[in-house]
């Protein structure tokens, strides 16, 4: 689900935005050797950092090199769309900063640079498809457990089981509350029946009687208290499924949403 979690927190990307257009630079002082580490950095860096170089020849080559890279732009990559109207910018800088000699050649580029986006945006588009399904099939698969059914079999200890949680937590929960029982079964008799079930208690007179019905007392507290205790985390436990169910119908509508603002 940790995959899912980081996708969903992009999703409110603006998709039909601007870069920096109207921002042009004039060529003098701007032309430079790219640098390695620039080579080898993520293509999404490459373009924003790209400038003119020594020679409009090599700046164009060093252009088509990029969107030549974009093609292959990973189709679960959230900010695809931005690599794209980045590249989209950089050919307009081009296109006022290089002689025209260039400029056809630029205007091809860019026709190829608008097939890759289209290209691109189909995987993503797919992409989204199956993790819209996968969230649908998740929650569908979740809400087949009967939660009423399972308030109720929390109380015998059954719940991990019927939830689908390992088998072993179910004989702990039982045996944690067979212990309970057998706790809570000692203090009531100690308090009902006190000259019979004292231990080493003293039980000569109605002081000592009182106190052996004390400490029954103090036992079925205990055990009652500690059986609430259980009970109370198994309905935590119940509320994190419905809300583990909730979060993934939330998540199939964002994405849906994101969806139906690609395909405008």
């Amino acid at each position: 689900m940790s995959l899912v979690n980081s996708f969903v927190n992009q999703i409110g990307r603006e998709l039909g935005r601007d870069a920096y257009r109207s921002v042009m630079y004039s060529s003098a002082g701007l032309k430079r050797k790219p640098r390695i580490d620039e080579l080898e950095a993520p293509i999404f860096d490459q373009v924003t950092n790209f400038e003119l170089l020594e020679s409009d020849e090599d700046t164009f080559r060093h252009l088509t090199n990029l969107v030549e890279k974009a093609e292959n732009t990973d189709d679960e990559d959230f900010e695809w769309n931005e690599l794209f109207y980045e590249l989209d910018n950089k050919i307009d800088f081009c296109k006022a900063n290089l002689p025209s000699e260039f400029h056809e050649q630029l205007e091809k580029l860019d026709e190829i640079n608008a097939n890759n986006y289209q290209y691109v945006k189909s995987k993503h588009i797919n992409y989204v498809d199956s993790v819209i399904l996968h969230f649908e099939s998740t929650a569908s698969a979740l809400s087949q457990k009967n939660l009423s059914i399972a308030t109720i079999l929390t109380v015998f200890g059954l719940r991990p089981s019927f939830m689908g949680e390992k088998f072993i937590y179910t004989l702990i929960n039982m045996l944690y509350i067979f212990i309970l029982g057998t706790v809570c079964f000692n203090g009531w008799m100690t308090y009902k029946y006190p000259t019979l079930f004292n231990g080493n208690l003293p039980k000569e007179t109605p002081a000592d009687i009182s106190l052996i019905q004390t400490m029954g007392q103090v036992l079925i507290g205990i055990s009652i208290g500690f059986y609430l205790l259980y009970f109370f985390m198994g309905l935590r436990k119940i509320s994190e499924y419905k809300q583990e169910i909730q979060k993934n119908i939330d998540s199939k509508i964002k994405f849906e949403t994101y969806k139906a603002e690609l395909l405008k």
